[in-house]
């Protein structure tokens, strides 16, 4: 019988329900894992990441929420976008050998209030706001590219167009999203290139 996110989540929140979160984790692990790869650049460090993020879901389960419709998908991947930024700051992806951008910037005084100030969770909201304005299969490629980490040709076959046209709807939305994010911040502000780190970590600009 098919559970709504709601129901799974009510049952982990409850009653510590193993198989739903066997479910729930079925469901979202995939999805997970490939943001986290397509992010870092790195499968193993994206895994260690993942492996994390579900250990602290399942000791604190109430931190993940559902839209009106009780899909936890949107939520969850704002709350695991925070969780990768906190990984990626702590000694143990360094002390794994890892090498990450945000190596180059956490000692930056502006880091910290860039976080605060404009937060993840806003920018993917903006990306969102921006997305609902074009066609439903720009909207489609950009998700299938940025969010499922499908390659131009895997895009390509799955909606019949050419390779051509995904690069053209993908850069349509990227160019939107860039000039929304220079808008907002400021291209003079100090904590600009520090914001344009954290666009490369949630893999909008390349």
């Amino acid at each position: 019988m098919h559970r709504s996110d709601q129901d799974l989540l009510n049952a982990i929140y409850d009653n510590k329900d193993e198989i739903a979160f066997k479910v729930f984790y079925d469901k979202y692990a995939k999805l997970l894992l490939n943001w986290a790869t397509k992010r870092t650049g790195n499968r193993d460090l994206a895994e260690d990441i993942v492996q994390n993020f579900w250990v602290i879901f399942w000791s604190k389960p109430h931190t993940i929420k559902t839209d009106e419709f009780g899909v936890a998908r949107k939520y969850l991947i704002h709350y695991f976008t925070y969780r990768m930024l906190d990984y990626l700051r702590t000694s143990a992806s360094k002390f794994s050998g890892h090498e990450f951008v945000l190596d180059t910037i956490e000692n930056e005084d502006s880091y910290q209030h860039i976080i605060e100030d404009i937060q993840v969770k806003d920018m993917l909201d903006m990306i969102d706001r921006v997305l609902v304005n074009f066609p439903i299969l720009t909207q489609e490629i950009f998700k299938n590219i940025w969010e499922l980490n499908f390659s131009v040709k895997e895009t390509s076959k799955t909606y019949g167009v050419s390779e051509k046209i995904v690069r053209t709807h993908y850069k349509k939305v990227l160019s939107l999203v860039q000039d929304q994010t220079k808008a907002f911040i400021g291209t003079s502000s100090k904590s600009f290139k520090i914001f344009l780190e954290i666009l490369i970590l949630v893999g909008l600009i390349k």
